[in-house]
């Protein structure tokens, strides 16, 4: 699904409206975002996801005074509670286990993919909570399945409970509330102190955050960068032929000074290297990513399949592009100028079809481009 103005998840709110007016800088509550909606996901498939050891998940109560929290995978048995005792679990990339997810995440095409991070889904008992709280990253919070009110705080500054195992704003003061039910949805833009609790035993909320690197995190990794790249002679020493006798043998003299300087100075970066990096960086699946290698098959098998069947992005995939350098998973995808608009179409669609469109050595070509995705379980076809 491409982006449309008009196919969105805004209400009666334009994209335009929403990114100049709300994105980034105010609360925004749309109801009915999608009328008459039933979730596809339920709390079983919830449970059954939070058992696996490669999922991310939590599972928070407020216990003896204090908000508890313990990480996944968890046993079965953990999840068969009394339905009145208040708690909630969570499960992070949850577009990586149903189709329905990813689909779900197209309402969202207005900001950029490389903004966009998971789809989370929660599940939570009556007066189940994670607590008063703020994120640093956008959130669109849809409520997919019972009640939720969420409590929306005006402040600037936030005191947290230091003994606290999560992050609890102490000093919460609620200037707005709002009940969603099923279909309902709130934007939070970031830093915005908001506290949800359950209304009901089978309330499941959706939420769809967007991806946030802070400033340390992009220098500290376009430095990592840099150095893996490093063009310079590694066995190259520093050499000082015409050393002099120094007065004080413990003072850095200027001439070392300026001979390190000058080998600082020749570390080079230009507008290729930028995007390249950047590329690499917005790309980098998470980190308990794990991709299954399909069985190996040759290129003219692949070929085959090629023009019969839908090529589709692995769940886990993350794809990008800049003109006509294309980025997956944190590789750089190597390609003709020619073939840029087929990339671009699969990493705006997640999927293609090539059928009755390629003439055989475009789909050679095609073929050896997109093999090497398709044995790393980039990639796989529709079946």
């Amino acid at each position: 699904m491409r982006l449309n103005r008009k196919n969105h998840i805004l209400g009666k709110i334009s994209v335009d409206t929403f990114l100049k007016k709300y994105w980034q800088k105010k609360p925004l509550l749309i109801r009915n975002a999608i009328e008459n909606f039933q979730s596809p996901i339920t709390e079983k498939d919830l449970f059954k996801i939070a058992q696996d050891e490669e999922t991310i998940s939590r599972l928070i109560e407020y216990r003896n005074d204090m908000w508890q929290v313990k990480y996944g995978p968890f046993k079965k048995s953990e999840f068969l509670r009394k339905k009145n005792s208040p708690w909630t679990v969570l499960v992070q990339n949850i577009n990586h286990h149903f189709s329905f997810a990813n689909s779900f995440l197209n309402f969202f095409k207005f900001i950029p993919y490389a903004r966009l991070d998971d789809l989370m889904v929660s599940y939570a008992t009556k007066k189940g909570s994670v607590g008063p709280h703020f994120d640093s990253y956008d959130v669109f919070l849809f409520q997919a399945k019972g009640k939720r009110e969420w409590k929306i705080s005006a402040q600037k500054k936030f005191d947290l409970d230091k003994k606290s195992a999560i992050k609890i704003i102490t000093n919460f003061k609620s200037k707005n509330s709002w009940v969603l039910n099923p279909g309902d949805m709130l934007y939070l833009p970031p830093n915005i102190g908001h506290w949800g609790i359950s209304h009901s035993n089978d309330c499941l909320t959706y939420s769809i955050g967007f991806r946030a690197p802070d400033t340390f995190e992009i220098q500290s990794k376009f430095l990592d960068f840099i150095q893996d790249n490093l063009s310079a002679n590694k066995k190259d020493l520093y050499k000082d032929p015409n050393l002099k006798l120094q007065k004080n043998p413990a003072e850095i003299n200027s001439n070392m000074i300026n001979k390190i300087q000058q080998i600082i100075n020749q570390l080079r970066w230009n507008k290729n290297s930028i995007h390249t990096f950047i590329g690499q960086l917005l790309t980098d699946p998470i980190e308990n990513a794990i991709f299954q290698q399909p069985k190996p098959i040759s290129l003219e098998i692949f070929k085959k399949n090629l023009s019969k069947k839908i090529l589709e992005l692995n769940p886990k995939t993350r794809m990008l592009f800049i003109k006509n350098s294309f980025y997956i998973n944190g590789e750089f995808i190597e390609t003709d100028k020619k073939y840029a608009k087929y990339l671009r179409q699969l990493a705006n669609d997640r999927k293609i079809s090539f059928k009755t469109t390629l003439d055989k050595k475009d789909l050679n070509a095609l073929g050896i481009i997109l093999l090497p995705l398709y044995r790393s379980g980039f990639v796989d076809f529709i079946q």
